[in-house]
């Protein structure tokens, strides 16, 4: 049932559907790091908080594109003194933001300002995902799931700007569904890196589990290896019970100065499929006569998310090198 995921060092997709009525896929450049005021209008009130058991929805996009682009005025945000507690159903935006919208209305926001901004949505789940920013360097997340909604602070503004994606799905096998938030954290040339973020509610409350950077950086230093052979000049990579082997010489480095390494790359990217979570991540080669930079993203490793309930894992590696 694994969906076949196909990355380039040009370009990557990650998770579709977050605009509600179009299903868009997205292609952000991985060699660059793409995340407007709003006028606000008095939202219908919202129905009753969404089934327990709620419905899963097609597969989602961490660029959101909105249903209708509208020009947003700048120098006007929506005003707030920042406090999410002070918030009423009234209060929130009925107008989809693209990452551009709200980097705009962003910059234009003065010390003292707060502006508020809608970048995700499922509305046949009644499920609102909005942007919180300010006063000064604030940044957050705002879930709104019917009529209850929690700040998160999850810094997600990058310059360009990726808006977050999310889905639902029984990500843990416990016959409930659980809340899929992936927030773009940032990037250079070298990758793109993007958060994972599960929100459970079997519990009658809203815990949120985090994917953190670390944790998964940790499990890939510990469970992929590699040996370099000298005479040959190939490194062979070992994950699980994925292997591949790379000759140097043809990758443009016959005399690589030492012995070759790999290590975790800067690209992590999450998606869904029905009740399956997947991850991609890049590997780095280097050794001391390859220029930094130069191999990485050498290889991509492509693993499932193992979620508990609790806690996260990685299983059934394997292995490719990036289409060019």
């Amino acid at each position: 049932m694994k969906k076949l995921i196909t990355l380039c060092t040009a370009c990557l997709l990650a998770l579709s559907g977050c605009n509600g009525d179009t299903s868009t896929t997205p292609s952000p450049e991985l060699s660059e790091t793409p995340v407007a005021t709003l006028t606000v209008e008095t939202p219908v009130p919202t129905t009753e908080a969404p089934d327990a058991t709620p419905v899963p929805t097609d597969t989602l996009s961490t660029e959101v594109q909105p249903t209708e682009t509208l020009p947003l005025p700048t120098g006007t945000p929506f005003l707030w003194d920042g406090n999410p507690d002070s918030l009423t159903l009234n209060d929130f935006p009925t107008q989809l933001s693209s990452g551009e919208q709200v980097l705009e209305a962003v910059t234009a926001l003065g010390p003292d300002d707060a502006g508020l901004y809608l970048v995700c949505q499922i509305p046949e789940q009644d499920t609102w995902l909005y942007a919180a920013c300010g006063p000064g360097d604030k940044q957050g997340l705002i879930l709104r799931v019917g009529t209850e909604w929690r700040y998160d602070t999850i810094p997600f503004l990058s310059d360009p700007a990726h808006m977050p994606a999310m889905a639902y799905g029984d990500f843990d096998g416990d016959q409930a569904q659980e809340l899929a938030v992936v927030p773009y954290l940032g990037g250079n040339t070298g990758g793109n890196t993007w958060g994972l973020y599960m929100v459970d509610f079997s519990s009658g409350s809203w815990d949120v589990q985090q994917f953190t950077p670390g944790d998964y950086v940790a499990i890939l230093s510990l469970s992929v290896s590699s040996s370099y052979d000298a005479d040959a000049n190939t490194i062979t990579i070992t994950a699980g019970d994925a292997q591949l082997t790379l000759d140097m010489t043809e990758l443009g480095f016959p005399v690589p100065g030492g012995e070759v390494v790999v290590s975790p790359g800067s690209l992590a990217l999450f998606t869904t499929e029905g009740d399956d979570l997947y991850a991609t991540f890049s590997l780095d080669l280097n050794a001391p006569a390859i220029p930094e930079g130069s191999l990485d993203q050498a290889v991509l490793l492509h693993t499932e998310v193992v979620y508990t309930g609790s806690a996260f894992g990685l299983n059934a590696p394997s292995l490719s090198v990036p289409e060019i």
